[in-house]
């Protein structure tokens, strides 16, 4: 994940660096990156690469930390 937002968001991954958690828009950005991320990882059958499962379960892990009812819009 640090990697992703180094490279399309960093400043969204300095923000993450000194809070204790995300707004919901920082994870409506966080989602739009590692879903475009996601994407370009298929593989044959469209199914996702090794690299695509990675990014698919960072995400899920971020979603169970910080799940939308827990954070604020500011």
């Amino acid at each position: 994940m640090t990697s992703l937002l180094e490279k399309h968001d960093p400043e969204l991954l300095a923000a993450f660096r000194v809070q204790d958690k995300p707004t919901l828009d920082q994870q409506e950005a966080m989602i739009d990156v590692v879903g475009d991320a996601f994407s370009e990882h298929f593989g044959p059958g469209h199914e996702p690469t090794e690299q695509g499962k990675l990014i698919d379960d960072a995400l899920g892990a971020f979603l169970t930390r910080w799940p939308s009812e827990d954070l604020t819009e500011d």
